[in-house]
């Protein structure tokens, strides 16, 4: 068995994890289950399609350099035969040959090459070189992985919509995935920055509050498919995920319409899933560092593969650090974030992931979510405040620590059929929110809150077992679920202090600055405890109609509580929900090998907290989506085209009718608010060394609150890639971002943002295969707009801006 030397990069990695002696089977043990025989029908046609084919049955981690293949055929392979023999069939006739290297990693090479050729070609390449395309096909075919790719799209699997393992053009429903290289590209650090740039989500800030929107309404939060049901998600956004740097994860899922099938209850609007990365079964390491706009200071590293001899156990260490002040006068902020995981193969047929996310973040000058005042609740006009206005104090801010724990395991059966059994705890815990922050208000006063020992925790626990069963002389899908996910959130909340600028010593048109801290000891705190537990089984199924036709099925059933005890009347309330059922129904037809056309129909309920001005809680809220629409699947799969028509029914939809004197919100429960609109999307490869991302989205409703949500809205990132000349190594890149005009009114004010564009762009050149250089402009003609207008009824309109034109400068070097 060949041993690494104490000084290679896997030894390396290993000191790193400070783990010693192999954990799994030995490399023979695994080549034996390689060698096994398997079924293969892959019909004769072009050499990359076949290998894709041939990658996705045998489950063998294949690299190559698309030059090789690009325009080669293949006689394809039939007939049950072992994963060697099979390629070699492929081959036959191309002039190639495959190789295994010492890795496990198969790769091509002419005949007439010799045997060095069968490194892997990540690792090839004379020095002061552009570092070569290499296409790994398998493990983006088997698992969904992007990093890697170098693609704006997504060639693998996800159960974002029903569970299922479909790919984008399986999937009845919309799906955008934002890539790692999308988020590499365009230096999407956050989940707010991935948001702002991902098809068909609308981000409206309101001063530190970020939130998410699909379709008019807000979105579910999953974690590598792990329900996050905190109440943090509206509310207490501002403190929790949206600004979470994601140096960790692989790609971004967003589904849109309802998700009743996956998560039972929830917002209908859509969900989006964070997917981290995996180890790999190959050593790479990187690290980057850059500096910004606004004294903006980044680092990360991330470093990975295999820890024995055999690459049965492997192992990544990811951390990244941010410190940086804001356009926003006296607002600072620091971000940290280290991530370990471990992979074992217990058996060829088994895996276990384990892993922690470990989280710093810290605030200064913060505004909490109050934003600046636009028009007094009497409708009288406040002068506009300039970009830099900063209405927070510059003591106001917290300081927060998060944990996520979570771990994986995963078997494939003889039969086809696998079981993935996960359990997850997340916790963010923010000792101290201190908020100071002026308004205009006529009289102008300052305002105080502070909310102490807040405790945010998430625990799930789901299996999954899905596999094909035959019925009927076919081949169908089955999926079978179980789970349950608690969330548990308690805190101190203070009461609130009031005083006039005269007696704070401030001035309004001078912002938060001179604001001092209050007396802490007058406050009076109330204990708050807000609970969510979802426990659920679920099926579905794709069944094999006809050769072009499959019909996805599925149902949950759901029951839920929630239990919110504080020391005030207007919070406390109990709710039940048992037996809730969810149904999902859609249709696939294939109409050309590679485009289909679809209609799907899910449903979604939730629950809800808000009261009507009697104190009684509104009943569930209802959403069902209905949808058809077209995919398509180009150039080998490296590009994918989808066009939708959606329609949005719900019942019993809070819309805020007032404040009650205690200045809680007023709702009243509207039945049959609509929603419709289409959305047009392509992502991936338009041509060689060419990536774009794009899309057009239309929704209107009923709703009278919709007018603080675009209409339309138009999304373009793109980057092309020079191959070869004097421009080789160097890749440019551009954004467009455009969307209709918003409003908010009250009486006879009226505050409105008109529509408007925004312009990003990018370019980066890679000096050699180590080495490369980056730069990043953001909002490049610096276009002044309201990234959200409030509608605070009593208390007036505000405004929150959004951010001026921005420049990042950054260096990588790939090891």
């Amino acid at each position: 068995m060949h041993a690494f030397p104490a000084t290679s990069p896997a030894a390396a990695l290993a000191a790193v994890f400070a783990i010693a002696g192999p954990l799994a089977a030995p490399a023979a043990q695994a080549q034996a289950a390689t060698a096994q025989p398997l079924a293969y029908g892959i019909p004769a046609g072009p050499l990359d399609a076949a290998l894709t084919a041939f990658a996705r049955t045998s489950g063998v981690l294949l690299a190559y350099q698309p030059d090789l293949v690009r325009g080669l055929a293949s006689p394809g392979v039939q007939g049950r035969l072992a994963p060697t023999q099979a390629l070699a069939t492929l081959l036959a006739g191309t002039g190639l040959q495959a190789a295994v290297a010492e890795n496990g990693t198969w790769t091509l090479r002419r005949a007439a090459e010799p045997a060095a050729a069968a490194r892997p070609a990540a690792a090839s390449g004379a020095a002061g070189a552009a570092l070569p395309e290499v296409r790994v096909t398998a493990q983006a075919e088997r698992d969904g992985r992007t990093e890697g790719t170098q693609s704006y799209t997504a060639a693998g699997p996800s159960g974002a919509a029903t569970g299922l393992a479909l790919t984008l053009r399986e999937t009845p429903q919309s799906v955008s995935v934002m890539t790692r290289q999308r988020m590499e590209d365009f230096r999407l650090e956050t989940l707010a920055d991935v948001m702002v740039q991902t098809p068909g989500v609308t981000v409206t800030r309101q001063a530190d509050m970020t939130t998410f929107q699909v379709r008019g309404s807000s979105v579910n939060l999953k974690v590598d498919g792990n329900r996050l049901l905190s109440s943090g998600w509206g509310w207490n956004s501002h403190i929790m995920y949206s600004l979470d740097d994601l140096a960790e994860i692989d790609r971004v899922e967003v589904l849109k319409g309802s998700s009743g099938l996956v998560n039972g209850d929830g917002d209908y609007g859509g969900t989006v899933n964070l997917i981290r990365k995996r180890p790999t079964r190959e050593f790479q390491a990187s690290a980057k560092a850059s500096v910004g706009s606004w004294s903006a200071y980044r680092a990360d590293a991330d470093i990975s593969g295999p820890l024995n001899a055999a690459g049965t156990l492997r192992g990544r260490l990811v951390a990244a650090h941010k410190d940086a002040d804001s356009f926003r006068d006296r607002q600072h902020n620091r971000n940290s974030t280290v991530y370990g995981t471990l992979e074992a193969d217990l058996t060829p047929d088994t895996v276990l992931g384990v892993g922690l996310t470990y989280k710093e973040r810290a605030l200064r000058s913060a505004t909490g979510t109050t934003p600046i005042q636009a028009f007094s609740g009497d409708g009288v006009a406040v002068p506009r405040m300039p970009r830099g206005f900063n209405i927070g104090a510059p003591w106001a801010g917290y300081d927060q620590e998060a944990l996520g724990l979570f771990a994986r395991l995963e078997h494939r059966f003889a039969s086809g059929w696998t079981a993935k059994l996960q359990l997850a705890r997340d916790t963010v815990e923010t000792p101290d929110m201190r908020i100071g922050y002026l308004r205009y208000a006529l009289p102008g006063q300052v305002q105080y809150n502070r909310y102490t020992d807040i405790d945010d925790r998430n625990d799930s626990i789901s299996l999954d077992v899905q596999g094909p069963v035959q019925l009927f002389g076919r081949t169908h899908d089955l999926l079978l679920g179980a789970g349950s996910a608690r969330s548990r959130t308690t805190l101190l909340r203070g009461s609130t202090l009031v005083s006039t600028l005269a007696a704070a010593g401030v001035d309004y048109a001078s912002g938060g600055a001179g604001i001092a801290k209050p007396d802490w000891n007058r406050l009076a705190y109330s204990n708050d405890l807000f609970s969510r537990k979802n426990r659920y089984v679920y099926a579905a199924g794709r069944f094999n109609l006809a050769d072009p036709v499959k019909l996805i099925a599925g149902v949950r059933v759901t029951d839920y509580d929630q239990d919110d005890v504080t020391d005030t009347g207007w919070y406390n309330y109990q709710l039940r929900e048992r037996g809730v059922v969810t149904p999902y129904g859609g249709l696939v037809v294939d109409v050309a090998p590679n485009i289909s056309v679809y209609a799907s129909y899910a449903s979604i309920f939730q629950p809800q907290s808000n009261k009507d001005a009697a104190e009684r809680t509104l009943p569930p809220e209802e959403g069902q989506t209905y949808e058809i629409g077209a995919k398509g699947e180009f150039f080998d799969k490296r590009l994918n085209v989808a066009l939708s028509h959606f329609w949005m029914r719900t019942d019993n939809t809070a819309e805020e009718v007032g404040l009650n004197d205690n200045g809680d919100s007023i709702y009243r429960a509207v039945q049959g608010a609509m929603r419709h609109g289409y959305e047009l999307e392509l992502s991936g490869e338009l041509m060689r060394g060419w990536q774009a991302q794009g899309s057009f989205v239309m929704n209107t409703s009923n709703l009278d609150s919709a007018s603080t949500t675009p209409e339309h809205q138009f999304k373009l990132g793109s980057s092309y890639r020079f191959a070869g000349g004097a421009l080789q190594g160097l890749t440019v890149g551009g954004g467009l971002r455009w969307q209709s005009a918003i409003s908010t009114s009250r009486g006879t004010a009226t505050l409105r943002q008109d529509a408007y564009w925004l312009f990003d762009l990018m370019a980066r050149y890679q000096v050699d295969r180590h080495l490369s250089f980056a730069v990043n402009v953001d909002n490049a003609f610096d276009k002044k707009y309201f990234s959200g207008v409030t509608n605070f009824t009593s208390q007036g309109l505000f405004y929150t801006w959004g951010m001026p034109r921005s420049v990042n400068v950054s260096a990588r070097y790939d090891f």
